[in-house]
């Protein structure tokens, strides 16, 4: 049951019912599939003795139908009329296998979306303390172990009832010989439940562990390929991927000989078993020719029978070995629900705060009595913060490396979100409305991410290029003192940057970086160490144009370099978790 809660939680209403429809859908071939494996024995019995057939009421019914007369025209009949039921059965298990997969396949991108949605609305601090690699397996690895225990259930279903027919059948047919398959079947199950079961659980968290460090080593390569081949260290990354690796194939092995031991132990014993009945019957006399129909029906069955055991036995491990991956979706998922609703209550009891400035203060930015703390940490970076920042003004802040410059930028910012404290811009608390929040604001920060697109995608980063307004990029490109360079370029805005920007310089992705937070022309704009990666020349030019924004815009810039800041209105000092205003000493 604990699975199909957190299915149901999973997925959604809509996604519930088709997974409804299919399953009636898989019930129906199930039956199906019975029923062909059912008329092999009567089919069996009338071509050994045509004769049965006459009087009776399906005979009587063919011969209405078709206007058969002789016995050999009706087994004529009975014969295609067989093939006609599997070729029918066939089809429609052709249908419905493209149909579950394309409902499989479909809602995997539905979810792996929502999966990237949730790790996105995820708190900043959420990210500082998680490694991409685990996010990216959860997202890729973990939405497939989900639909691997959908599929899993799905089968699983069809193929108990597909058992529970044919045991029914078979006792039927021949009670002593069913009865020693179903002594096999429970005693292998057993086998499987005390001993193999909890292992390859075991086996599945340790995969999922094993793929985030193969994921690892992957990504930690390739982010710093040019680090990499300068200090000549490319083995040291394959060294640990290869480790990794063997490490997986090391459980892998022991999961497929685990996982196979009750399905060879189902072969053996239930074959075992049938063998000792014939055996048996034979020794006490009984005649081979009344032997060969229900053998016939038997065999056939039992043909589909051992399989459909091996199967149940395959889709159980692989629904115990993806249940831990199942289980951290659904966590994640629940995790941000409570965080969603912890925000809407906070949202709503900001809102019914009543909130006032002074007239002419309704666009300045109000730090009040903030202090926060990282995650997992015992002293605060910033503690009882008290700053006011008037509307048009430029502030400089400065402080060693450290001291917690940026993390002052990232809570007034709102990525990081203050234990105690609030930061208003005017009446509106940041965390109240953060999208509105938004709206004034762009970030230049110290090491730009671009994207591999074009120049044009990367300024307007985000936003589907049939929107973007190429008159504001390239006025933010002007102020950015990068539009000459643009202009030089054969393709222009079209041109493509590269993964993280590698086929331009630092200075130019800088400054793209900086066109881009100019592209909505925001009121405030933070610099943090935004400058630092250029020459002196380029800077100047850059904040020559910044400058030319003071008064009309509020600047918050951090910076190392005095001569960054030299022009502001006011500085702060940022030294051992408090703020102070200071002056620069010329």
């Amino acid at each position: 049951m604990h699975i199909f809660r957190m299915l149901s939680y999973i997925f959604s209403r809509k996604q519930r019912w088709q997974f409804l429809g299919i399953f009636l859908l898989q019930l129906f071939a199930t039956l199906l599939d019975f029923f062909g494996i059912a008329l092999i024995m009567p089919f069996v019995n009338i071509l050994i003795t045509p004769t049965q057939i006459d009087g009776t009421w399906w005979a009587e019914l063919v011969r209405s139908i078709t206007g058969a007369t002789e016995i050999k025209d009706i087994l004529l009949f009975l014969t295609l009329l067989m093939i006609a039921i599997y070729v029918v059965k066939n089809a429609f298990l052709l249908f419905l296998t493209g149909l579950q997969t394309r409902f499989n396949y479909k809602n995997h991108i539905r979810l792996g979306s929502k999966m990237i949605t949730c790790y996105m609305h995820k708190p900043y601090t959420y990210h500082l303390q998680r490694n991409t690699s685990e996010i990216v397996r959860n997202i890729n690895q973990d939405v497939n172990s989900a639909f691997s225990v959908i599929s899993g259930l799905f089968a699983l279903v069809s193929d108990i009832l597909i058992i529970v027919f044919l045991v029914v059948y078979l006792f039927a047919v021949d009670p002593w010989m069913t009865l020693a398959v179903m002594i096999a079947l429970s005693f292998c199950s057993a086998v499987y439940f005390l001993i193999v079961r909890r292992k390859i659980r075991t086996f599945g968290q340790e995969d999922r562990e094993i793929t985030a460090k193969m994921m690892k080593a992957i990504l930690q390569s390739m982010g710093g390929i040019k680090e990499v081949k300068i200090m000549g260290r490319e083995q040291f990354f394959a060294d640990v991927y290869t480790a990794a690796g063997q490490e997986m194939v090391y459980r892998k092995r022991r999961y497929a000989i685990l996982s196979a031991i009750p399905s060879r132990l189902i072969e053996t014993l239930c074959m075992g078993g049938i063998l000792s009945v014939i055996a048996i019957k034979i020794v006490s006399g009984e005649e081979l020719v009344e032997l060969v129909p229900g053998l016939s029906a038997f065999a056939v069955a039992a043909i589909r029978l051992l399989p459909r055991a091996n199967s149940i036995n395959a889709h159980i491990n692989g629904i115990t070995y993806a249940l831990p991956a199942l289980e951290s979706l659904y966590e994640e998922l629940i995790d941000s629900e409570k965080l969603e609703k912890e925000r809407q209550e906070e949202i709503a009891r900001k809102k019914a705060e009543k909130k006032t400035v002074a007239l002419g203060k309704e666009n300045d930015i109000f730090v009040k009595n903030v202090t926060f703390t990282y995650p997992e940490k015992e002293e605060p970076v910033l503690k009882n913060v008290n700053l006011n920042i008037p509307h048009g003004t430029s502030v400089g802040i400065i402080g060693v490396t450290g001291a917690g410059k940026t993390t002052l930028v990232d809570v007034i910012l709102g990525v990081l979100k203050p234990q105690e404290g609030t930061i208003c811009y005017g009446t509106l608390d940041i965390h109240e409305d953060y999208a509105e929040w938004q709206k004034h604001i762009g970030y230049i920060p110290q090491t730009i991410y671009l994207t591999d697109e074009t120049i044009r995608k990367n300024v307007a980063l985000g936003i589907p290029e049939d929107q973007i307004d190429d008159k504001a990029v390239w006025k933010a490109l002007e102020n950015a003192q990068i539009a000459d360079f643009v202009r030089s370029l054969e393709e222009g805005l079209d041109t493509v940057v590269g993964e993280r920007g590698v086929r331009i310089s630092g200075g130019q992705r800088q400054r793209i970086g900086i066109a881009r937070a100019l592209y909505h022309d925001p009121e405030i704009l933070f610099f943090d160490e935004a400058t630092s990666s250029l020459d002196n020349e380029t800077e100047a030019a850059v904040m020559e144009s910044i400058k030319g924004l003071s008064g009309n815009k509020t600047m918050i810039i951090v910076a190392h370099r005095l001569t960054t800041i030299e022009h502001c209105d006011k500085v702060f000092k940022v030294e051992k978790n408090v703020i102070t205003e200071t002056k620069l000493h010329h």
